[in-house]
């Protein structure tokens, strides 16, 4: 439990942390009394939360190097582990105020929030990190909660961790040869491919100096089921040591990426036969439409470069690479199909037409900070468009509401009553974001969301055709 000495304790331990890392230097200072004040106030309300069995907390210097002055707020971090109870515990309910109270502020913080499995499900760990930079991608606590009830009940997995910020959630399975069975009943679980669930890494632990761990990524679409299935038969061959297949992050630029699978064995020999079985693989089985070919590499647990093959799935040592890389995301929503076919510009009608569309977007997301009373930094790019042809303007802002406002609520409805007022209507709702559709058809997408950081807005303009 945190006691209200906890400030005294968190002092002692820092310094202590300080004195054993900072060999032949003197004990330097104390957290900032703002830091310890927030992270005190924001353990003490999670502690009283319905469910909670134990909250502890630990502060302590970013870098004793380059962390700045030890009287910065800034140069401090801070954790906070909760442990839920046994059973009865309201996931959704201590998700909510797990992620409400993390968000300290003044100082970086980050929360793991562990729920002990009960009826024979996993245990379960909500993962709270503060906004990465540059990454818009927000999941709410309730949302979280969702996914990992629903990955905690999944036949086989022993645990389950969920992010918010887009990770992978990761399902720890006790053998390989569960992973194709658990693909196929991950893709048929509701809203899978979305916020938390948009990808989730099948992780099997290793068993010693004989075999370590092992681990695919998947999403909605890659890798085939087919696939997955070969991967789990190579990772429990007692001649391989490890398997891990990374497939693609869609919160990153898909054209500078690939899949890629690396297989780790014992012995030249092995190199060589491993290598064999991965070019002679059938594109059938191994390729999804969108989605580059996934490259290999088969090294000894040495990792010595000589004895080590790399190349494509499917193709002979040696080949070039292929030249199959797209710009879009193998998750991005398709084309309307009843959608009228746009009118192909010229280059120069088309970047005009480009440039009108940024601005269009650059005052929406402008407007809208205005009409929440704080404006958030912009991003307003020009991209391709989700079938990875031609190109449309991008926009997206985070309006940090929660600098001038304990709630959301009223900028929220200000920002909507904004849109309507200009012909802009809700039009769906799902996963806990509002999407609305332009009257005059200006918009191709736009959503908006509450979340921790604040008011989340993402925009898109039709797409543009040149030719």
């Amino acid at each position: 439990m945190v006691t209200r000495g906890f400030g005294r304790a968190m002092v002692c331990a820092v310094l202590l942390a300080i004195a054993t890392s900072m060999s032949g230097c003197s004990l330097l200072t104390e957290p900032p009394p703002e830091v310890t004040a927030a992270i005190d106030t924001a353990t003490e309300a999670i502690r009283q939360s319905a469910g909670v069995a134990e909250v502890t907390a630990d502060i302590y210097p970013v870098d004793l190097k380059d962390g700045g002055p030890l009287t910065d707020p800034d140069a401090w971090t801070a954790s906070i582990t909760v442990e839920a109870e046994a059973s009865g515990v309201d996931v959704r309910a201590l998700a909510g105020s797990v992620g409400q109270n993390v968000a300290v502020g003044i100082v970086s913080t980050r929360a793991v929030l562990r729920i002990p499995g009960e009826n024979g499900d996993a245990d379960a760990q909500l993962t709270f990190t503060p906004l990465p930079h540059g990454s818009t991608v927000i999941t709410e606590p309730d949302e979280m909660a969702d996914a990992a009830l629903a990955l905690r009940e999944l036949g086989g997995a022993r645990s389950v961790t969920v992010f918010d910020h887009g990770d992978p959630a990761v399902v720890r399975v006790d053998s390989a040869d569960r992973w194709a069975g658990l693909t196929e009943a991950l893709r048929a679980l509701p809203g899978f491919g979305l916020d938390a669930l948009s990808a989730v890494t099948l992780h099997t632990v290793g068993d010693g100096p004989a075999r370590g761990d092992s681990w695919l990524t998947i999403d909605t679409e890659s890798p085939q089921v087919a696939f997955v299935r070969f991967l789990g038969e190579l990772s429990t061959d007692g001649a391989v040591f490890s398997v891990s297949f990374t497939g693609i992050d869609t919160r990153l630029d898909a054209s500078a990426q690939r899949p890629a699978l690396r297989v780790q064995v014992s012995t030249a020999t092995q190199v060589t036969t491993v290598a064999g079985m991965l070019t002679a693989l059938e594109d059938a089985d191994t390729t999804v439409r969108g989605v580059p070919r996934a490259t290999f590499e088969v090294a000894t647990r040495t990792t010595d470069p000589d004895l080590t093959r790399t190349g494509y799935l499917g193709l002979p040592l040696g080949s070039a690479e292929p030249d199959d890389r797209v710009s879009d995301i193998p998750n991005a929503a398709p084309l309307d199909p009843g959608a009228a076919p746009l009118d192909s510009l010229d280059p120069a009608a088309a970047a005009a037409q480009l440039e009108g569309d940024r601005a269009l977007v650059s005052a929406l997301l402008d407007a809208a900070g205005d009409a929440a009373g704080i404006r958030g930094p912009a991003t307003v790019t020009i991209g391709p468009c989700g079938d990875g042809a031609n190109e449309q303007v991008h926009g997206s802002v985070i309006i940090p509401i929660f600098e001038i406002a304990d709630s959301a609520d009223e900028a929220f409805d200000a920002i909507t009553t904004a849109w309507e007022r200009r012909g802009i209507t809700k039009s769906d709702r799902a996963m806990g974001t509002d999407f609305y559709t332009a009257a005059d058809d200006s918009l191709d997408t736009l959503s908006i969301r509450g979340g921790t950081a604040g008011i989340s807005i993402t925009v898109t303009t039709p797409c543009i055709v040149t030719g």
